[in-house]
């Protein structure tokens, strides 16, 4: 590519450059923000992530005890499995989301010993994590979660009378409050570049089909007056 002849044509156009060059900042501009009576705000919304953790338990600090008393440790890892999956429920999706999801999302699962091995087990802990577009969102997500879990179990537990000293407990280890939230996901740029590179090839081809068409008209201008002398010569 000779750029020293790109680089003249575009200045023979500048006119025509400078307003791709605009056109394109515009465009890539209005593709990342709009603009409205309420001033300028983003298009795309960033997703920030919100953990919370429950112990699968039981009453009393039996985990403080050198000697096994009530449930089993195993069982109670299961039981983080299960109820990870509660948080699907319906009874729980309608106390987290009384008027709709409004593009968040939750996940939750239990706390595996060794993360990433193929031979990790689970923990009688459940992670709760809560993605939403601000921190504070996700926050208060991921808190509305927890507690509507634990009163789903609840309920569960009182519509069955299951005694309470035999009752399984979620118990708050680190709330989604102490929780620094996290940026997962932040705004796409890939469109606003897109759109901005489009635009100025689009006026790098419109100035090189520009500097075509001259040779043309210098032509048709250099054969008039040829024509014009013929005539003349004949009569």
């Amino acid at each position: 590519m000779d750029l020293g002849l790109f680089a003249r044509v575009l200045w023979r156009f500048r006119i025509v450059s400078a307003v791709g060059l605009v056109l394109a900042i515009t465009l890539a501009a209005l593709s990342f923000v709009r603009v409205g009576s309420g001033g300028i705000a983003y298009r795309n919304k960033e997703q920030w992530v919100s953990y919370q953790t429950l112990l699968v338990t039981q009453r009393g600090f039996t985990e403080g005890r050198t000697d096994a008393v009530g449930a089993d440790p195993n069982r109670l890892a299961m039981l983080a499995v299960l109820y990870s999956q509660f948080t699907t429920a319906d009874s729980v999706v309608r106390a987290v989301w009384p008027h709709g999801l409004h593009g968040e999302r939750l996940d939750a699962a239990p706390v595996l010993t060794l993360r990433g091995s193929s031979s990790a087990s689970a923990l009688p802990i459940i992670s709760i994590a809560g993605f939403s577009d601000t921190p504070r969102r996700a926050q208060a997500l991921t808190d509305r979660a927890a507690r509507a879990l634990a009163t789903y179990v609840e309920q569960r537990q009182a519509a069955n009378k299951i005694p309470d000293s035999k009752r399984v407990r979620l118990n708050t280890v680190a709330t989604a409050a102490n929780n620094a939230p996290k940026l997962w996901k932040g705004r796409s740029k890939a469109l606003p570049l897109v759109i901005f590179l489009t635009v100025l090839i689009v006026t790098a081809g419109l100035a090189f089909v520009l500097e075509n068409l001259r040779p043309m008209i210098r032509s048709v201008g250099e054969e008039a007056p040829r024509a014009a002398d013929s005539v003349s010569g004949a009569s």
